[in-house]
């Protein structure tokens, strides 16, 4: 996944796409088909959110949440 967080943009809407890239890194790394696809929902919700966070200038998701809890801990981290 292929995503340009220098570019001009909410901190908030960067943060969305850092949290989706590693999603989608971890859900490369998975053998388990069940825990891809999950992971690959969460890069869809996080991209979605940064899009929002961009045009809406929402907050970002807090550590601890459930698709930061989720995708760190189907990531390994």
């Amino acid at each position: 996944m292929d995503i340009d967080t220098n570019r001009s943009m909410s901190s908030e809407a960067a943060e969305y796409l850092r949290r989706a890239k590693a999603c989608s890194e971890a859900a490369e790394r998975t053998t388990d088909p069940e825990i891809r696809e999950m992971l690959l929902r969460l890069v869809a919700d996080l991209t979605a959110a940064a899009l929002s966070a961009a045009s809406s200038g929402s907050t970002p998701p807090k550590p601890g949440s459930p698709s930061c809890a989720a995708c760190a801990r189907l990531s390994g981290g």
